[in-house]
C-alpha cells in the first residue's frame, strides 16, 4: 500500500506559498515500511542539520558490501552475508528542536509508535501506551537512506523497522521546520489542538483497516 499526502502547517508558519511537504508512505504488512519526505519552495530558508560522518561512513562502508556482493554473485562465486548495520547508529532524543521529520503509528489497543527523522541521518523512536503516557524507548530502528537537497528541494527517505508494522491501525504524519531565523513552523495531516500537538489522537488520520 502507497500512500501520498500533503502537509499543512499550524498558524502561521513564517512560510508561505509556494511552500510544501509532501510525504509517501509504502507499507505491505511488513516489518519495515519506507518513508519519503519532500520539501519544495522554501529556498534556502530551512535550517537542516548536515549528515553526520559516522552515519556517511556506514553507509559508505555498507554501498561497498554490496557492490562486492553483487560482483561476485556476477562471477559465480559465493558472497560473503552483508553484515547488518549497527541498529542503535544515530539514535538521538531531542531531534524536534530543530528540523525533523516524524511519523506517528497507531497500534489497534491504542498505543502508538513516534519515529523522529533528521536530516542529519540522526533518528529516534518511542512507544507510549497511550496520549503521551508510559513513553520509552520503541524495540526498533531506522535508516536514513538519502538525505540530500538540490534545486531548492529538500528529499529525505528513510526505512523504519519495526515488527509491530502488520498490527496498525491508523497513521499521522509530522515536521518541524527550523527556519534560518531561528523560527519554527510545525506541519501535520491535521491539527486538531488550538496548539500544535502531533501526538493528539484526532491527528491519526491515514486508516489503514
Amino acid at each position: 500500500m502507497i500512500l501520498n499526502a500533503a502537509l499543512s502547517a499550524f498558524g502561521e508558519p513564517g512560510f508561505r506559498s509556494p511552500e510544501e511537504i509532501t510525504v509517501e508512505f509504502d507499507i505491505e504488512g511488513r516489518s519495515w515500511t519506507h518513508v519519503s519526505f519532500r520539501l519544495s519552495g522554501f529556498g534556502g530558508r530551512v535550517m537542516l542539520p548536515e549528515w553526520l560522518d559516522s552515519i556517511a561512513a556506514a553507509h559508505a562502508r555498507r554501498s561497498a558490501d554490496y557492490a562486492a556482493a553483487f560482483l561476485a554473485n556476477r562471477n559465480g562465486k559465493k558472497a560473503n552475508p552483508l553484515a547488518e548495520p549497527d541498529p542503535d547508529l544515530g539514535r538521538a532524543d531531542g531531534l524536534w528542536r530543530t528540523t525533523c521529520f516524524e511519523v506517528f503509528a497507531q497500534l489497534r489497543d491504542g498505543s502508538y509508535a513516534e519515529f523522529n527523522i533528521s536530516p542529519s541521518g540522526q533518528w529516534a523512536a518511542y512507544h507510549f501506551s497511550s496520549y503521551r503516557e508510559g513513553g520509552r524507548n520503541l524495540e526498533g530502528h531506522v535508516q536514513v537512506i538519502r538525505s540530500e537537497q538540490a534545486g531548492g528541494v529538500f528529499e529525505l527517505d528513510a526505512i523504519l523497522h519495526w515488527p509491530e508494522w502488520p498490527h496498525i491501525d491508523r497513521i499521522a504524519l509530522s515536521a518541524v521546520i527550523e527556519a534560518t531565523d531561528g523560527s519554527l513552523s510545525y506541519w501535520a495531516l491535521a491539527h486538531p489542538s488550538d496548539k500544535p500537538d502531533f501526538h493528539h489522537p484526532d491527528s491519526f488520520v491515514l486508516e489503514l483497516t
